[in-house]
């Protein structure tokens, strides 16, 4: 089964799950979308759910990379176990860090870049909808030069792990080093010059990450992709833990940011994952599998 990613170019978590197909040479199908909803057919599969990247393997669409990461891997929770002192590197790099690298590259750069992406009235609209995003955000804002210090802290705590293997993940590049590149990612994206006073060490880790390339991407329709729907019908064991029941209706919302509803019925929950059955109009039947720490569940 082909997995399907749908994703947008400058879109840094897609850059994650790009390079972790490159780095287990898997062969994806590509659907690229719009950097905001609405997103149209997409947007009836997710109900709601509003971030990107997201991954599909038949009826089971996984809006989390992490969750991605193991489906592409048969659901193997292994290839993203990390030690508690990994984990917490892991958390700085996608939660402070994540937002915190566009406090080095100037204003003006990143309007630049998104122009060039999106073209003039595109910025207008991302900048909008970006807004709108983060209105009822959870995050911990830091001050400009709070981002800076932060992002600088980050690149020598890099400097001083790569000091001892080529990887932070060690010998071969792992998960941890997805999760620590792609804001950096996105970064060097914008502006190339914002790398220049780092280490040499994290420099040519970078260019190792870079050079991992996005496996074989094969072409695909939407009707494909809906098709796979309707090949690939499964059976979720129904799997609840207290106080919820399988079989109720709820609501999914991350916590943090973006944090539009999705409702279905419950049939799986447990300490890593919630899963909701969907069912589209076609009377298919999805299943989308969210993390379950970050996300808010509400009895409807």
């Amino acid at each position: 089964m082909t997995p399907v990613l749908y994703h947008y170019p400058m879109s840094p978590y897609s850059e994650k799950l790009r390079l972790a197909m490159g780095l287990s040479d898997i062969a994806w199908a590509s659907i690229q979308v719009s950097p905001q909803p609405p997103r149209g057919a997409l947007d009836q599969i997710l109900g709601g759910y509003r971030r990107i990247p997201v991954l599909q393997r038949g009826a089971h669409f996984y809006c989390d990379t992490r969750l991605a990461v193991e489906a592409l891997h048969d659901d193997d929770p292994s290839v993203t176990q990390l030690d508690a002192d990994d984990e917490a590197l892991r958390d700085w790099a996608e939660r402070e860090i994540f937002f915190a690298v566009f406090s080095v590259v100037s204003p003006i750069t990143v309007l630049g870049f998104l122009a060039r992406q999106l073209g003039l009235l595109g910025v207008v609209r991302f900048t909008r909808d970006r807004t709108h995003m983060m209105r009822n955000a959870t995050l911990d804002v830091l001050t400009a030069e709070q981002a800076r210090k932060a992002v600088q802290e980050f690149i020598t705590h890099l400097g001083v792990r790569l000091s001892a293997s080529l990887y932070l993940s060690g010998k071969r590049p792992g998960y941890l080093d997805l999760c620590c590149y792609h804001p950096l990612w996105i970064a060097c994206r914008i502006d190339r010059r914002v790398a220049s006073p780092w280490p040499p060490i994290v420099s040519q880790w970078i260019k190792r990450m870079d050079a991992l390339g996005h496996g074989e991407v094969l072409p695909v329709t939407w009707d494909r992709a809906l098709q796979d729907i309707a090949e690939n019908q499964s059976v979720v064991a129904r799997v609840v833990a207290e106080p919820y029941r399988a079989g109720e209706r709820i609501s999914v919302a991350p916590s943090d940011y973006a944090r539009d509803e999705t409702a279905g019925e419950l049939v799986r929950l447990d300490t890593n994952r919630i899963v909701i059955l969907r069912t589209l109009q076609s009377g298919h039947v999805i299943y989308l599998h969210f993390p379950h720490k970050g996300s808010d569940l509400r009895r409807l």
